[in-house]
């Protein structure tokens, strides 16, 4: 548990701002108390040149090695960022891939390295280094997760800093502009940070859970069915039935693949998400009313994703209502871009809590895992799109998808 703690403790670190080095530098102290290490260092590729060099380092406080460049390939960090696999090394002097070329100029000794890649939707943009550190030997394979979960943050935190710049050079922007984007920024890596500690949450909880249903399964067997300790036994199993659920749940949210573009007209996307969305209700008192634009445009995107992420609102629509009322859907243009308003006229979600529903496990409500607009937050974004919320408590909630008309990539924005 120990580990989640960390994970949890990284993940308010790397969204607590866009200034990268300071950033880098609490995150390094953070892994460095996780591994029991001496000291961390981050390289950064520059994929000009094909080679690394030091982000940070906090064992040189003058900067001697800042100029040092380490080839693709070439040395420990080398070998990482050409093959984008961990290294671990227990002895320096006993493998021949360390080079003591540092350690001659910083004074510093290097006894022991644990090399992790830096990665970003597949692409290799470091290498963080983590020397002599105690926990080098007992290294198993849920330490490994983390430092690759760690890893994959510091990448976002590093490619998002990178975007954020680039606005900043390039384009006139307002000051509430500019503050916009840094919140957006800081909201993906938030998202981004959540969804990779679910999963390290999933994975710890599947085993135990599943443990308890079985013995519990085996005990209520044992039992008289009317003594009051088999109604125990009942709200054990209904209690692991229900976190098995929420792990499968998580499990889902964190391996969602990439969506596969295609050609869907979209007001068949509209109807097929609501038949679907009917097929899971027992008893359906709420009426969805859909109110298409005109000319029913062919659009781009994977047709089961949107569906999924569409039932998932009008789930949530209607049980804001408490199972019934109306649900609008309305779809227009905005510039280049497709819109599908989905409003309903229920509850309404306070204001302080607007900006938390995409965060894994936020809910409000008594049951559920609180995954649902996760998931619609993660697909969208995955088409190249965005997802707003307005809602007055009380008078209903507005969800605005928002996602480009043809064929997107949304990596080139970084």
């Amino acid at each position: 548990m120990k580990e989640i703690k960390t994970i949890a403790q990284f993940s308010s670190i790397i969204n607590s701002s866009l200034d990268i080095d300071d950033v880098l530098s609490n995150s390094m102290l953070l892994i460095e108390e996780l591994m029991e290490a001496e000291v961390c260092s981050i390289f950064e590729l520059d994929k000009e040149k094909n080679e690394l060099f030091f982000r940070l380092a906090r064992y040189d406080p003058h900067g001697n090695i800042k100029k040092i460049r380490i080839k693709m390939g070439e040395g420990i960090a080398g070998s990482v960022a050409s093959t984008g696999e961990m290294i671990v090394i227990s002895d320096t002097k006993k493998d021949g891939r360390f080079n003591s070329m540092v350690d001659d100029i910083t004074g510093f000794q290097t006894k022991s390295i644990v090399a992790v890649p830096i990665k970003n939707k597949g692409r290799i943009l470091g290498v963080i280094q983590v020397l002599n550190c105690k926990r080098v030997a007992s290294l198993d394979e849920n330490m490994r997760e983390v430092l690759f979960i760690v890893a994959g943050q510091v990448g976002i935190a590093m490619e998002n800093a990178k975007l954020y710049g680039r606005l900043k050079e390039n384009f006139v922007l307002t000051k509430a502009e500019l503050k916009e984007t840094q919140a957006k920024l800081l909201r993906t890596e938030r998202l981004a940070a959540m969804g990779q500690l679910s999963h390290a949450v999933a994975h710890e909880v599947r085993n135990p859970v599943m443990a308890i249903g079985g013995f519990a399964r085996r005990l209520k067997k044992m039992l008289p069915s009317d003594q009051l300790s088999g109604k125990y036994v009942d709200v054990i199993l209904q209690e692991t039935a229900r976190l098995g659920k929420m792990v499968v749940e998580v499990e889902r949210y964190t391996s969602l693949p990439e969506p596969e573009l295609k050609q869907v007209n979209l007001s068949d996307l509209l109807k097929n998400a609501v038949h679907g969305w009917r097929k899971n209700q027992q008893e359906v008192a709420t009426e969805v009313k859909i109110k298409s634009m005109s000319g029913n445009p062919e659009i781009y995107v994977d047709k089961e994703l949107m569906k999924e992420a569409l039932i998932r609102v009008l789930s949530n629509a209607q049980e804001s209502m408490d199972q019934k009322g109306v649900i609008t859907i309305s779809t227009w243009w905005e510039g280049k871009w497709i819109i599908i308003s989905l409003r309903d006229h229920g509850i309404g979600i306070v204001k302080e809590d607007i900006p938390r529903v995409f965060e894994p496990f936020y809910t409000s409500k008594m049951q559920g895992a609180g995954m649902g607009l996760s998931f619609v937050s993660q697909i969208v974004a995955g088409h190249g799109g965005e997802v707003k919320i307005s809602s007055t408590r009380g008078v209903g909630t507005e969800v605005r998808i928002s996602f480009p008309a043809t064929r997107s990539d949304s990596s080139d924005l970084i």
